[in-house]
């Protein structure tokens, strides 16, 4: 059998798979709650299948590969962070988050600070996670161009489709179940590759004799930016649309909590095998471009109809995330502007509407990923996760857990100051070189969040006070 031939009828195995789930899953949806939130229906499994199937995509299995080919061990950061962040998602914020029975992260803060905040938040959140489902997109096209020679603007196209064919039937239904069955193939494809790339570098002793020690340095760009990468990461679990939509779509806390838990477990060591699999590949074929390692591996260690199934497991990340975040992109704009907007439309719009705005997302996301933008897959994820953490957490910390007083205005400034100053640092780079921008953008939003409600507090304490005149 030519190679090529088996790669291509090992995808289409793994491909007829996703499909059959996508039948059953259509056939579960009944109005726009079932598309978005499962019909508050799922199991632990599930909601760990949702979170996996768009945390663990092209940044966390081929992107990870390709760091560790260019700088080793600390390509390890974004599982890490990821996992960490999975973790306290399940035991600290998992059952707050489901009680309030809400659909959106922006929902959640309308309750505290009033209707303004949601719409401002859904379109910030909407652009810093772009970011990622950019990174998922381009991290789709080297999986299919490096066996099949089409032009990348032809396997961006087919990125698109199948992003689209994955979630537009399926809603929440599709991204737990396909998350799944990408946890059952990553996790075998990882285990064995780990295993093969581990035994060929001649275990940990062999590879600590085949490179120097920049490539066991966890802390290339210094200890407070490794720190700070990990941090936004997995903080920006925490505030980011799809993650909090899978607890939502809990039938219940404990299987929201457990969920959270479980996908902390799994992906906290898939990075590690993709660091093997970098050095393996770094060690033995120098000369490929760093964004086909992990493929190429597969196709050089494994019969081609296995590496065809393994391969297509790995376009599942990339395309499972892609269209888990493009979910939760549509959802924000769709409930938090659009339903604002139009505040009498029916459910039956609002799913059609839903729709729409994936096919924008999806297809935006197809035609800047053909340009020059970035150089690796994973700049584009610690972008987006920083710059939703600043969006976010500090006004939903507050919203969450504090049970003082908060002013409206407290919660708007807290979510222009932080993203605004965390672009401001990514763009100057003697800011960016002294302090981090996560760090700074974080600050910056308490800092805003704290004055402004001191401020805006003690005003209506005082015209409280004061007494009418007659």
């Amino acid at each position: 059998m030519n190679p090529t031939t088996g790669i291509i009828i090992g995808i289409l195995i793994t491909f007829s798979a996703m499909s059959a789930i996508g039948v059953y899953t259509v056939r579960k949806i009944k109005n726009s709650e079932d598309f978005t939130v499962a019909g508050n229906s799922s199991t632990a499994i599930m909601v760990a299948g949702a979170i996996v199937g768009s945390c663990v995509g092209a940044g966390g299995t081929i992107g990870t590969a390709e760091a560790a080919f260019k700088r080793g061990i600390s390509g390890w950061w974004q599982t890490l962070g990821l996992s960490v962040g999975c973790l306290i998602l399940g035991l600290v914020l998992s059952q707050a988050i489901y009680k309030t029975k809400v659909e959106t992260v922006p929902q959640l803060l309308e309750k505290k600070f009033g209707s303004y905040i949601r719409p401002v938040t859904a379109i910030f959140s909407a652009i810093a996670i772009f970011f990622s489902i950019l990174s998922q997109t381009k991290g789709f096209l080297p999986l299919l161009t490096s066996f099949i020679p089409v032009p990348v603007a032809l396997a961006a196209a087919v990125c698109v489709v199948l992003i689209l064919l994955f979630v537009l039937f399926g809603g929440i239904f599709a991204t737990s179940l396909g998350g799944l069955l990408k946890i059952a193939l990553i996790l075998g494809s990882l285990i064995l590759s780990g295993i093969i790339a581990v035994s060929a570098l001649g275990g940990l002793s062999g590879i600590k004799a085949s490179f120097d020690s920049s490539y066991f340095d966890m802390f290339p760009n210094g200890v407070s930016k490794g720190y700070a990468t990990g941090l936004g990461l997995a903080l920006g679990v925490l505030v980011t649309q799809v993650y909090v939509q899978a607890v939502l779509s809990a039938k219940d806390a404990k299987a929201a909590r457990n969920g959270a838990v479980l996908a902390a477990i799994f992906t906290c060591p898939v990075g590690l095998f993709g660091v093997a699999v970098g050095l393996y590949m770094n060690r033995f074929f120098p000369d490929i471009q760093a964004s086909q390692a992990f493929p190429l591996f597969m196709a050089n260690n494994f019969h081609p109809v296995i590496a065809g199934i393994f391969i297509g497991g790995l376009m599942l990340a990339a395309l499972g995330s892609n269209a888990g975040l493009t979910f939760g992109v549509s959802t924000m704009l769709s409930r938090d502007v659009y339903k604002k907007i139009r505040k009498n439309t029916t459910d039956k719009e609002m799913l059609v509407v839903l729709r729409v705005l994936i096919i924008i997302v999806a297809s935006l996301s197809g035609v800047f990923a053909i340009t020059s933008l970035g150089e690796m897959i994973q700049t584009f994820v610690f972008l987006s996760f920083g710059l939703r953490t600043c969006v976010f957490l500090v006004p939903m910390m507050f919203a969450l857990f504090y049970k003082g007083k908060m002013t409206p205005a407290a919660g708007m400034a807290s979510v222009f100051i932080g993203p605004l100053v965390n672009i401001i640092w990514n763009l100057v780079p003697s800011l960016k070189a002294a302090f981090d921008p996560v760090y700074a953008g974080l600050a910056g939003g308490l800092a805003a969040f704290i004055i402004v409600n001191a401020l805006t507090a003690s005003k209506i304490q005082e015209n409280v006070s004061q007494p009418l005149n007659n």
